[in-house]
């Protein structure tokens, strides 16, 4: 289930009297004291949307690369501030080195890149971190980690970042950091949903006005008592036999520019066999 972020001033109360009790209590047999406090859950779910671009985008990354591979996203809050929904918009790839285990960023390349007047128009609004894991779990190492930590100690506390870890198999972990509303989304609280574009959409109405489906054929009173056995078969259709004379004439014979159609052939066409 999601979780707070930050401590409030109730949560900060809480744990000052659990802690002394605690300590009312302890013992410290080996010199050393500890203390576990787990936030309270909260029961809220979140959707992270991908409009067809930025899908397309991850998902040829993950495919294509037979290394690890990582990506920056542009992205932003619904329009509803009372919905819990993250939108991804593009999928930009960073200067970077990596092998089949690790993705390292090229520091210098990095800070060019990320300073480009490319990214002006977008440089606000990437939130978003992802990297393949190849064909390993998508468990986050050490590494993921303490460079996520790192770019939370960066954000405002009206800011939202989102991570996430994908491999081929299509397997996933993501994590949803919004401080504003200090919540945090992890895998089983995140939906992933793809939002259709109007190109898609536009395609699907041609689609539909091109496609005509065939209304079911109603079973005749003969043909279903011939399946029990009532009655005769139909007889089969007659094919015209050519006479010799007919063949002799050479009528059959393709002619230079035209198309020569027999009985037989134009009998198949009009029983929807798929013509020629």
């Amino acid at each position: 289930m999601s979780r707070i972020i930050k401590l409030n001033d109730t949560c900060k109360e809480e744990i000052l009297k659990d802690f002394g009790n605690m300590l009312s209590k302890a013992k410290a047999e080996d010199g050393k004291i500890s203390y576990t406090k787990i936030l309270n859950y909260v029961n809220r779910k979140a959707k992270l949307r991908f409009t067809e671009l930025a899908w397309t985008k991850m998902q040829a990354l993950i495919r294509d690369f037979s290394t690890e591979v990582g990506w920056h996203g542009v992205a932003k809050r619904s329009e509803d501030p009372n919905k819990d929904e993250y939108i991804i918009e593009d999928i930009l790839v960073y200067p970077q080195v990596v092998d089949g285990t690790n993705v390292n960023t090229d520091q210098q390349a990095y800070n060019q890149w990320l300073f480009s007047d490319e990214l002006d128009p977008v440089f606000n609004h990437i939130r978003f971190h992802g990297h393949s894991h190849v064909n390993m779990s998508t468990t986050p190492s050490s590494v993921d980690t303490s460079h996520w930590g790192g770019i939370l100690e960066t954000l405002l506390d009206d800011m939202f970042y989102i991570f996430a870890i994908w491999n081929k198999r299509n397997e996933k972990t993501i994590k949803i950091y919004d401080l504003k509303k200090n919540i945090l989304f992890e895998t089983s609280d995140i939906t992933v949903e793809i939002i259709a574009d109007d190109t898609t959409e536009k395609f699907m109405e041609k689609a539909k006005s091109m496609v005509v489906e065939r209304p079911p054929v109603a079973t005749s009173y003969k043909s279903s008592a011939y399946q029990k056995g009532t009655s005769k078969p139909p007889a089969s259709p007659v094919v015209p036999v050519k006479s010799a004379a007919d063949k002799k004439s050479g009528k059959d014979k393709k002619r230079k520019g035209k198309r020569v159609v027999t009985n037989k052939q134009m009998s198949i066409y009009n029983d929807g066999l798929g013509g020629w």
